[in-house]
């Protein structure tokens, strides 16, 4: 008889569909792991296993496997293909198996048939970088918090049922280099040349600002300059276009200020006609300026700002719009190069391709990219789906029971630190010296350390002449103060020798 009831069975399985791993619902509930794990995947352990060759892994220890890699791709640390065979190879070694791959490491026709094996729950995408920062500011706390007001908000000004008064607005870069495809040579080339009209470094700043009914605003153009536009550099782009110039090419306050005043308000007072607004941007410190927020108060505009380093998953702009746009960018691209016969995007350029851009933006995008975001319809169960683990490597937090495959996963994510490592770890945390040069002069290794010994020789031997450093000297200087004032304070005045004198003279008169 079975040790679990099949309300112990469904407990288990919602758990799983909760986000709980199968080891760890497994668990919590009493039933088995292998038990639970068959009815999660589908497994008849009983059922034929099919014709042709065996593999090299059980079915069991490629479920397992397979569990894995999901696991940790939900803890942001994804694995590709030299990763997993670096896992399966550590796996088969701690488990002393030997297989006809030469070191037991997987060869690429097996690592094909084992994706193609499990198409519908693998899949290789190209990952996203998260930074560390981000990953542990998505917490639960943060995300509760921030719906909670947000939703308040909406509550307040009448607005969940009207997705055309809340707005999203943010700036990205469109860089001008073409390369974003692969491309098809010769399988004997060692070189994939692409000729171009520049080394694509230049990368231009547009701002861009939609509401959850995927209408757009014309774009904010930001160049690179110390002076003025030219009028060329305005000539072509979307009607209703603004542009300004800052020294860095990215956005500052006093322009963001300028396009909030001139361009922003006014078409909001004129499409809403007075009715409450909601703009929800992050809080970088250009979008922060007094005389932006008085003129959100003074327009009856609602300023939302996002949580710290979360724009990632709850900013409707990165999280469905920003990524086609760079798709419709790279071809509107390569298409200029090649009807232009390799001109440069210079400035006088931008403009008429920022045009075509703009009949390429689709408002399926953003509005896709509000329900995404779960700002409209409101839904902060949106945003706790791109949540990722503590990214912890411990043992205990790895769902398999197999010490073996434990092992193999610890030794790929967490391998044992190099002397290089270390000493590039310890070099870190050391305390900095500066060293002295000359203007122009180009130092080694060697010599920064031999004149950082010269220089500490020096002050040593200057410290043997005279006080050690300038901080003793005023100690010394401190304790000379106070026991004068201390001897001052007991000595007894005693008349002057003058006063002597005198005191006897009239005396002796």
């Amino acid at each position: 008889m079975p040790k679990y009831t099949e309300e112990d069975l469904g407990r288990a399985k919602k758990l799983v569909a909760d986000g709980f791993t199968v080891y760890k619902a497994a668990k919590d509930t009493g039933v088995p792991y292998e038990t639970l794990r068959r009815h999660i995947f589908g497994i008849n352990v009983t059922g034929s296993t099919g014709s042709g060759r065996p593999t090299v892994l059980t079915r069991t220890e490629e479920d397992k496997l397979v569990e894995i890699l999901a696991y940790l791709a939900r803890q942001a640390f994804p694995l590709d293909t030299s990763d997993i065979c670096d896992l399966v190879q550590q796996f088969l070694n701690n488990l002393g198996r030997e297989t006809q791959w030469k070191d037991n490491r997987p060869t690429r026709f097996w690592l094909s048939r084992f994706k193609a094996r499990h198409a519908g729950v693998l899949a290789s995408r190209k990952p996203e970088i998260l930074t560390i920062t981000r990953a542990k500011s998505l917490t639960e706390e943060v995300v509760g918090a921030f719906f909670s007001m947000y939703n308040g908000v909406l509550v307040d000004l009448g607005l969940e049922d009207k997705p055309d008064n809340i707005y999203n607005l943010d700036e990205t870069g469109l860089s001008t280099d073409p390369r974003s495809t692969r491309v098809i040579v010769p399988s004997k080339s060692r070189d994939a040349y692409l000729k171009t009209a520049s080394c694509g470094k230049t990368t231009y700043s547009v701002l861009f600002c939609v509401n959850a009914t995927g209408n757009y605003f014309p774009p904010f153009v930001v160049y690179k300059a110390k002076r003025e536009p030219f009028d060329s550099w305005m000539r072509g782009g979307p009607p209703g276009t603004a542009y300004g110039t800052t020294p860095s090419g990215w956005m500052e306050g006093n322009i963001f200020e300028s396009w909030f005043q001139t361009i922003f308000v006014p078409e909001i007072t004129k499409k809403h006609d007075g009715q409450p607004t909601v703009l929800v941007y992050d809080g970088h410190g250009s979008h922060m300026t007094y005389r932006t927020a008085a003129l959100a108060k003074d327009n009856n505009i609602t300023v939302v700002c996002l949580p710290p380093h979360t724009s990632h998953a709850i900013q409707p702009l990165d999280v469905a719009v920003f990524k086609p746009v760079k798709v419709a960018w790279a071809q509107i691209l390569k298409r200029w190069q090649r009807e232009s016969r390799l001109v440069a995007v210079d400035k006088s350029v931008f403009p008429t391709l920022i045009s075509q851009l703009w009949k390429e933006l689709d408002p399926v995008h953003a509005v896709a990219g509000f329900r995404g975001s779960g700002l409209f319809p409101v839904d902060a169960e949106k945003v706790r789906s791109r949540m990722v683990g503590p990214g912890s490597t411990s043992r205990d937090d790895i769902p398999s029971p197999d010490e073996a495959l434990q092992d193999a996963v610890l030794s790929v994510l967490s391998p044992e630190q190099s002397s290089e490592t270390k000493a590039a770890l310890a070099n870190k945390t050391k305390r900095r010296s500066r060293v002295q040069n000359k203007s122009g002069e180009v130092l080694t290794s060697e010599s920064s350390l031999q004149r950082l010994e010269l220089e500490a020789a020096k002050r040593a031997e200057k410290g043997k002449k005279s006080p050690s450093s300038q901080q003793d000297r005023k100690l010394s200087k401190k304790r000379e103060e106070k026991g004068k004032k201390r001897s001052s304070s007991h000595k007894i005045e005693k008349p002057s020798a003058k006063r002597k004198v005198t005191k006897l003279t009239t005396r002796s008169k």
